[in-house]
This record gives structure tokens, C-alpha cells and sequence, in this order.
């Protein structure tokens, strides 16, 4: 059925869960309704309801169905499909691990397949057609989407065509956007219809020859009957076809590559001597889900040049080989970690790194783990861009046998989980959380851990001496261009004083040339869908570490020969991360440098960069995966962020920004709150009016924060409307305060500041405070020496009203 380069590569995508389902009616023939009579197929449902109704043989299913009435809706399509007995093809479905299954069938025979199977690979979450979008946590979920309805949600009827989408959800469908850009990259097994129905022809208009991803497996059609069309539309959607029943591939497929894994088998590595006693397997699988073990590897074959050397972050292997430079904050960092692992005491720690992109930070921290992992040491590294299962994690880390240790770059991004497990009594082993992020989220990380046990270390430039073994390094690698560094290393050397290592490297390989003449002849060298493809992986690793969902960039940027671009033999290149799902720029310095660049004289290219980005996020993003933190859902949030990322890159454009997306993002509170931020600047009153409508959209303590924030703002213009301003600030800073206690949240900073900036405010401009509100605002300064006692700025301005206050009692 497949050629073995074919079978080989499938296998590895197949065999690691990597692959996506899309099912027609064809899957569902050998199975039985209720009263064990075969299901309909599509053509002789269609063709049954057309006697019904009298319309024209060859009438499509989308129009005759809609001439059914409530009641024979429920009797041809919900009872007809309800309560289905299992075939065996849907039942050899069961055998795999899938990503997602797509499935334009009504019918719950693929469900009752899983429910009636006595040990699952994976635990089934049907989902609608207008369902929102959502990612599991990890493989052991299986999301079942129902394309054109489901009968056990019969209330929300039934759609058979993609115009009726439109009309039924009314507006954004995420499941159609999500399955148009899946196909034209991720691999899928689709089998039971044919290419010639109009809303598949929809779903597959992105996919070509070119668009599917080189690290995945190939697209696969099976079909028992082709004809010429089948195998033209196969040619041109890059389709491998399959001349069979879905049941007798399944069937192939394990004679010829052998059992199925299951999601244990897939996720969790030998655990000898790591816990005691074993956690529950789904438990473990959760929790490897979210963390990788480090251990001891084999070196990098010989001969080849690891991309770590073009700037990419290393692998173990490239650890394991030296290839990195030994510095000092490596010695530092390691000797802390092994003092809080060899110590007696159960003392729980956090070791961070701070220092600005393009310093080593991620090399420091990889080279540290390793070596305490070669020591036999317990180490874990979080890699999980899904929501972490907080009770599954702090049940595995309870039981693990010895001291370990945690690693997480960017750790902004974790606080909550971070503060979690050290404060969770459960954990009794000592830990060490060895950590990084960019010195300027320090404040960020201070305030959320600063009165837990955390030390911070700051990285320094590096000296000559290690630079000259930077250099050492490219010329044995036959990497280093430049005769004269060859010769006279120290000269070279001398150049590269003070600059970041990723500079350095960069220059390295460049021979030599300064920074910005390196990034604008790059630029210059690359084609326009390279560039626009660059740009939006780099605007995403700048809002958010871990990158760019690699649909969606496809979504973003239409680009023929994006897959070449994943290589470091390109001017602009991009690479995968180490999960092979997510999108970042080769070289991340390069990347910030760029936005510099393009923010001083392209800003056009930019401003459309930002809207493409911000459109072909918008269906992956909604309230359920923002209480999640799901890797779209906080690339979203930075993206929109007035202060940190629009205004400092778009600049003038920055209002237009907002008024290009509004359409797809004015449901989100978030958005409004920004562009009211943004907007308080130039118009205070609209910024009220932005801000009210956020807090309209979500009563949550986010947009009372904000429109409080800009209710200030506007007392400080308006003196006159003092009173009134201040009461209504006031007040919705007291539901927040109220809001974080029923919750049993820990109270965030920002309210307070935004309260100590308010009382300064209207004390400034001699505002009388009632005694019953003066006791008020004294309780909650002095809650803030213990809530946040590493913060000067409100301590200090908290300080300030209280001597004001008892100096006007004297």
C-alpha cells in the first residue's frame, strides 16, 4: 500500500502521536444504529430524505435537509444516529494515538468505539461544530470534532455545508479555521469521503505541493473506488492514495509496523529509582507530559555542525560534546544548585538568572542541568506549552525519592505554577528550581515571588579569555571565514569585548561585520515571503518565548518555501523547537535586532505583520484557553500589550492596529483594556469609554485594574470631577481586593499601586477623605509591607500617605 520510505515515515509521526484524523460516512458503514440496522452513508441518507421530502433526486444534502421538519429532524438524524453499536473500523481506530479527530459524521459510533473499549489509548472529548477551540494537556485526550453537528447536542442543530456554518455560528467558526490551516501542514489519515464534497474542496484550497511540513509523515487518502479526479486531487493537495478501506489499512498497518504505543509508552521515560513509591501511570503521564527527564547522552556524530553553533539553544548532545564555552556564571549557578541539593535541610529554592536577550542564559541553564544530571542527580526540565495539571505534577513530585531539581527558562511565563509547588506541603524533598527569564521581567517576578526563598544572578560580559575560546571553537569547527582571526585571534578578540555571546557568535560567522550591517544585508539577501515569514516568527518569539504554532504562521504568511526556510543555510532561517510543533527564528538576537530595524524604517511591513499575526491567532483564542495560559492565548495577550510591544514597535500605527483587528478581537476584554491604555494618552475620555466596555465584557479584576488606572489618568486632568472619579476608582479597586479574597487568589501588586498613585492623587488636589474610607485605605497600605515587601515603589509611596494622614489629624 505504501512504498517503504512512506511506511518509515510514517511510522515515526504515526507512532508518536503526531497524526490528525478526517472521517466521512464511509467510516461509519459497518456500523449499526440502535436497533443494529447498518448506518446511512451520506449518499443514501441524501438520497432517503429527498423521497421524503419530494425533491429531485441529486438535490445536495445541505438543501433537502433543510426542508426537514423539528420532528422528522429527529426522527432520519437524531434517533436514526443515536445510540450507535461500534464497527470494526471505527473500532480500529482505538488502536492508535491520534492529535485530533475531524469527522463530518453526526453519528456516535466513533465515541461508543471508545467507550465500550475496555482500555482506551486515550480518553475521548467530543466537541461540536461550534464548540470553542481548545488543546488537550496532553496526548492522553483525544478531542472528537463534529463538523456537521452531533446527535447527542441535537439542540444545536445540524449543518452540512460551510455557507451553514456562516449563518448558524454568525461569525468566527474556529473549528473550520483551524481545520483548513491543520491540513495544509499537519499530517492526516482521511478516509471515508471523497475529495469532491464542497466544504472539504474548502478545507483543502491551502494545501499544495509545498505546504506540508518536512518533520511530519506524508497525507494520506484512503479509498476503496478512486477514479481519475480522486487521483488528480490527490497529486494536486499532496495526497498519498491509498487504494483500500480505512478498516484493512488499520489492519496493514499494525501486520507491518507492529503494535500501536500507548500514550505511557510515548511520554514517559524508565523512571528506576525516581520515585517511591510509583506514581499512578496517568499521573505520570501528565506529569511527562509537562517535563522531560535529563540524563547523560551520546556526543554529536563527528563531522557535521551542530546548529547550535548557528545559534540555536543546545542539546543535550551538544553539551555532552563541549561544544559550549565554560563560563563563570556556569560555575556560580552550579555550585548554588548542588549546595540546596547535598544540604539537610528540606529547604525549597529558586536560583534565577537574569540578564538581557543573546547573553547565554538558556546555555547556562542546560549546561548546569546537565552536568547535575551526569552527577546521578534528579533533574526535570519543563517543556510544556499546554496547561500544566497542577495536582498530577505536585502528586509525582511528593513521591519522587531524593533531592531534584527543576529547570524553566522564561519563568515570568510559570510564576503561578512555580509558587504552587513551593508552598505546596506535599513536596517534602529538598528542591532547587533553576530558572532564567530577561532582567526586565525581574520586577514581574519579584513581585509575584519575591517573599518566597529566590536568589538572583546576574550574567556579566564575558571576559577575553572566553572569548578567544568562542573563537577557538568556530575555527575547529571550520566555521570561522576570516584569515586574520585565524592568525591573529586576540585582535578579533578585542572587537567583540562587551557585546552579548549570541552578538558574538553571529559576527563570528559573518566575519566579523558589525551587527547592523550584518541583520541589513540578511534582509536585503532574502526573498519578500521570507522576510514577511521571519517577521511574524520574530514579533511571536518576542511576545512569547516558546514561538509560533507552526499552522499558524502558515495561516499568517502564504509562503511556497517556508519548509526550506526551517534550515541555517538561508539568510533569514527559522527552526523548529525541540518539540517539533512550534516556530522560532534561528538566531533570536537577530530576530529582536530586526524588529528594531523594521520598526525604525520599514514600519509599514511591520504594521502588517502585526494584523496578519493578530488575525491568524484570533481562532485559537478564546476565554477557555486564556483561563488555561495556552501558548496562543499568551502570545495574544503580549501581542496587544500597549506599553511593552505595540507602541515601542508600531509607534504612530499603533491606534490603527487596534482599529484593523477590532473585528476579530473586540469580543476579548483584554483587547479593550490595552487600547484604552494606549488611548488615554491622546483622548482620556474615549480611554474611559474602552475601559468601561472591557469591564462590560468581563467583571473580573483585570479591566476594574485598568479602568481604575485611567479613571486616575483623568482626575489628574480634572480636578473638578475629583470626588466622583475618585469614589468610582476606589471602588472598583475594592472589588478587586474582594474579588482576590473569596477567590483565595494572592493579592497581585498592581491594584495596590494603582490605589497609592489614586489616595496620592486626590490628596494632591486636597480631597477630604471620610473617616469610614481613611480606615479603609490605611488597612490596605499596611497590608502591602507583607504582601509585597520587596516592592519599593508602593512601600514607599504607601509610607508617604500614612505620615500625610497622621499629619493632617495633628
Amino acid at each position: 500500500m505504501l512504498t517503504p520510505q512512506q511506511l518509515d515515515e510514517l511510522r515515526a509521526s504515526l507512532f508518536a502521536g503526531h497524526y490528525n484524523l478526517l472521517l466521512g460516512s464511509g467510516a461509519s458503514l459497518d456500523s449499526t444504529d440502535k436497533v443494529h440496522k447498518p448506518l446511512m452513508g451520506a449518499t443514501e441518507l441524501t438520497t432517503t430524505l429527498c423521497t421524503i421530502k419530494s425533491a429531485k433526486p441529486g438535490t445536495t444534502l445541505s438543501r433537502v435537509s433543510s426542508l426537514l421538519t423539528p420532528e422528522e429532524i429527529t426522527k432520519h438524524l437524531t434517533d436514526r444516529y443515536s445510540g450507535c453499536h461500534p464497527g470494526d473500523t471505527v473500532k480500529k481506530v482505538t488502536n492508535f494515538v491520534w492529535k485530533t479527530a475531524f469527522t463530518f459524521n453526526i453519528d456516535d459510533s466513533l465515541e461508543s468505539a471508545y467507550e465500550k473499549t475496555l482500555k482506551p489509548k486515550q480518553a475521548i472529548e467530543p466537541l461540536n461544530y461550534d464548540s470553542a477551540y481548545e488543546t488537550p494537556s496532553n496526548r492522553s485526550r483525544l478531542p472528537i470534532v463534529h463538523l456537521h453537528g452531533f446527535v447527542r447536542e441535537p439542540e444545536k442543530g445540524y449543518v452540512f455545508s460551510v455557507p451553514e456554518y456562516g449563518r448558524v455560528t454568525r461569525g468566527l467558526n474556529p473549528w473550520m479555521h483551524v481545520l483548513s490551516e491543520l491540513l495544509s501542514s499537519e499530517p492526516f489519515i482521511i478516509s471515508g469521503t471523497s475529495l469532491n464534497e464542497s466544504d472539504l474542496e474548502f478545507y483543502l484550497s491551502g494545501r499544495s505541493e509545498t505546504s506540508p511540513r518536512k518533520n511530519r509523515g506524508p497525507s494520506i487518502l484512503v479509498e476503496p473506488f478512486p477514479d481519475a479526479v480522486t487521483e488528480n486531487d490527490c497529486h494536486r493537495h499532496s495526497l498519498i492514495l491509498v487504494k483500500s478501506t480505512l478498516k484493512e489499512f488499520l489492519v496493514w498497518l499494525v501486520e507491518n509496523l507492529g503494535n500501536p504505543p500507548t500514550v505511557a509508552q510515548l511520554v514517559v521515560p524508565p523512571v528506576e529509582n525516581i520515585f517511591s513509591p510509583s506514581p499512578p501511570a496517568v499521573e505520570q503521564v501528565a506529569f511527562f507530559s509537562a517535563f522531560q527527564l535529563v540524563r547523560p547522552v551520546s556526543p554529536n556524530p563527528e563531522g557535521t555542525p551542530s546548529p547550535f553553533l548557528y545559534g540555536q539553544p543546545p542539546k543535550w548532545s551538544d553539551l555532552e560534546s563541549a561544544l559550549d564555552v565554560p563560563t563563570k556564571q556556569d560555575l556560580i549557578l552550579g555550585t548554588k544548585s548542588r549546595l540546596h541539593l547535598e544540604s539537610k535541610t528540606t529547604e525549597k529554592t529558586v536560583l534565577c538568572l537574569l540578564a538581557d536577550p543573546g547573553t547565554g542564559k538558556t546555555t547556562c541553564l542546560r549546561r548546569v542541568a546537565y552536568d547535575l544530571a551526569r552527577e546521578g542527580k534528579i533533574v526535570f526540565l519543563l517543556t510544556s506549552r499546554a496547561a500544566l495539571e497542577i495536582e498530577a505534577i505536585v502528586s509525582c513530585l511528593a513521591l519522587i525519592s531524593r533531592p531534584f531539581a527543576i529547570v524553566i527558562d522564561a519563568i515570568a511565563d510559570q510564576t503561578s505554577f512555580v509558587r504552587s509547588i513551593l508552598t505546596n506541603p506535599k513536596i517534602i524533598k529538598p528542591f532547587v528550581i533553576i530558572c532564567a527569564d530577561r532582567k526586565y521581567r525581574r520586577d514581574h517576578i519579584d513581585r509575584l515571588l519575591g517573599d518566597l526563598s529566590i536568589e538572583y544572578i546576574d550574567i556579566e560580559d564575558w571576559p577575553q579569555a572566553e572569548i578567544l575560546r568562542l573563537i577557538e571553537k568556530y575555527r575547529m569547527n571550520g566555521l570561522l571565514g576570516e584569515p586574520d582571526a585565524i592568525r591573529h585571534p586576540e585582535k578579533f578578540g578585542r572587537s567583540l569585548l562587551g557585546e552579548p555571546v549570541a552578538i558574538c557568535t553571529c559576527r563570528i560567522l559573518n566575519n566579523f561585520k558589525p551587527l547592523e550591517t550584518i541583520i541589513k544585508s540578511l534582509w536585503n539577501d532574502a526573498t519578500e515571503s521570507e522576510r514577511r515569514s521571519y517577521a511574524i516568527a520574530a514579533v511571536a518569539e518576542h511576545c512569547y518565548a516558546g514561538g509560533l504554532y507552526y499552522p499558524i504562521l502558515e495561516a499568517a504568511q502564504h509562503n511556497s518555501g517556508l519548509r526550506n526556510q526551517i534550515t541555517y543555510d538561508c539568510p533569514l532561517p527559522l527552526a523548529f523547537s525541540e518539540d517539533d510543533d512550534y516556530i522560532l527564528p534561528f538566531h533570536a538576537l537577530i530576530a529582536d535586532r530586526t524588529l528594531l530595524l523594521l520598526s525604525r524604517e520599514r514600519e509599514n511591513i511591520l504594521f502588517e505583520v502585526f494584523v496578519n499575526l493578530a488575525d491568524a491567532l484570533a481562532p485559537y483564542v478564546n476565554r477557555r484557553t486564556i483561563i488555561d495560559q495556552t501558548p496562543e492565548s499568551r502570545l495574544a495577550g503580549r501581542l496587544f500589550h500597549a506599553d511593552r510591544v505595540v507602541r515601542p514597535l508600531l509607534g504612530e500605527l499603533s491606534e490603527q492596529f487596534y482599529k484593523k483587528t477590532q473585528d476579530r478581537w473586540q469580543w476579548n476584554s483584554r483587547y479593550w483594556e490595552q487600547r484604552a491604555l494606549l488611548t488615554q494618552t491622546i483622548a482620556i475620555d474615549t480611554a474611559v469609554q474602552y475601559a468601561r466596555h472591557a469591564v462590560a465584557i468581563e467583571a473580573h479584576p483585570f479591566p476594574w485594574t485598568t479602568l481604575a488606572t485611567i479613571l486616575i489618568r483623568k482626575l489628574e486632568g480634572s480636578p473638578g470631577q475629583r470626588d466622583s472619579l475618585f469614589t468610582e476608582a476606589i471602588d472598583l479597586l475594592n472589588e478587586v481586593f474582594k474579588f482576590e479574597e473569596r477567590r483565595n487568589w494572592r493579592p497581585t501588586p498592581h491594584p495596590y499601586s494603582v490605589l497609592v498613585h489614586a489616595v496620592t492623587i486626590f490628596l494632591d488636589q486636597n480631597g477630604k477623605l471620610s473617616p469610614k474610607r481613611e480606615d479603609w485605605i490605611i488597612q490596605q497600605i499596611n497590608k502591602t509591607n507583607e504582601l509585597f515587601p520587596r516592592d519599593t515603589a508602593i512601600l514607599s509611596g504607601g509610607a508617604s500617605i500614612l505620615e500625610r494622614l497622621k499629619k493632617a489629624k495633628c
